[in-house]
Order: structure tokens, then sequence, then C-alpha cells
């Protein structure tokens, strides 16, 4: 069974240590408004496993591992949770969150966007109604967004354990190719 509270014990380091490792290979510094962009091209990514229409599949690409495409969710998330300060000692918490359609990563996504984008004094302060600061929504929506794609993978009956420790293992040595 995949849980919040277990990947993060289980994966949350490695996943930092990863990011850490692509820095070679960008030309320029990430910060959360950038992993949000990569965030959302990964949650197309999902779609596209999980929608597998002619009309909407990029030519060339073959996006076509469940797996893979959650975990590289998970990965951003994960990210994302460093840049901002994310703590997990609730994460059991989240552990009844129910909610296991893709379509909830992109509804959460657009909320947790728009709270960065004011965060970072792009788009105009608002309150969110039951919750003492912006920060904590912010914190909210990548935990339940991180709770999502672990749900989706117990609902396809998926080891999201091994299937990131697989995904890592993949993008070390593409990292490890890309800058020999």
């Amino acid at each position: 069974m995949n849980n919040l509270e277990r990947f993060v014990a289980q994966h949350f380091e490695n996943a930092i240590a990863l990011k850490e490792r692509f820095k070679s290979l960008e030309k320029k510094d990430w910060d959360s408004i950038t992993v949000m962009m990569e965030l959302y091209v990964q949650i197309g990514h999902l779609f596209n496993v999980m929608n597998d229409n002619k009309d909407i599949i990029e030519q060339g690409r073959q996006i076509d591992n469940l797996g893979d495409e959650i975990s590289d969710v998970l990965l951003q998330l994960s990210y994302l949770a460093h840049l901002e300060g994310v703590t997990f000692e609730d994460a059991g918490e989240y552990g009844s969150y129910p909610y296991s359609e893709v379509d909830g990563l992109s509804v959460l996504g657009g909320q947790l966007a728009e709270a960065i984008l004011e965060k970072y004094e792009y788009r105009f302060d608002k309150p969110r109604e039951g919750f003492a600061s912006r920060d904590d929504f912010i914190k909210d929506r990548i935990k339940k967004m991180m709770t999502i794609a672990l749900n989706l993978g117990n609902k396809a009956n998926i080891d999201l354990g091994l299937e990131f420790g697989l995904m890592c293992a993949d993008a070390t040595n593409f990292v490890a190719v890309r800058t020999a």
C-alpha cells in the first residue's frame, strides 16, 4: 500500500538528491515557479498515459508507463516541498484523504500554482479560508497532491516504492551519461 508517510520516509531524500543531480544539466537555476511548470509537464504525461487518445499524444514520444509517470509527479512535488520548506510530521493525517482521480492533480495544482504566484508577488493576495497562512495552504496542497498520486498508484495496483526506485535509477543513469 502506497501512503504519504511511507513515501516520505523511504524516498523523499532520494528525490531531493536526484533533483540536485539534474542541476548539472540545467542552464538556469530552478525555483518554485519553474518546478510548478515541470510539475504540469509531468501531470500532462500522466494524463497522456491514462487517456491514450491519438488526438492529444505527442508524436515521436513514448509516454506509456503509468508507474513511471506517477513517480515523475511525485519527484516534482517532493522538490517543490523541499523548496517551500514543507515538513511531513503530519503525513499520517493525509492517509485518509480519499481522492484518487487524476483530475484532482490539475484542480489542486491550479490552486497551488495560484498561491505560489501570490507568494512570489506575481498575483494579488487573497485569503485562504480555513488556513492560518498562505504557506499553510501551499503545504496542504502539496501533501494532498502527493497523496492523490499515491492513491492513483493504489488504484492501479502499482508498487510506487518499486517504481520510484526504478525511475530514480534510470534518471541517475541519464544524468551520468549526459555529463560524461
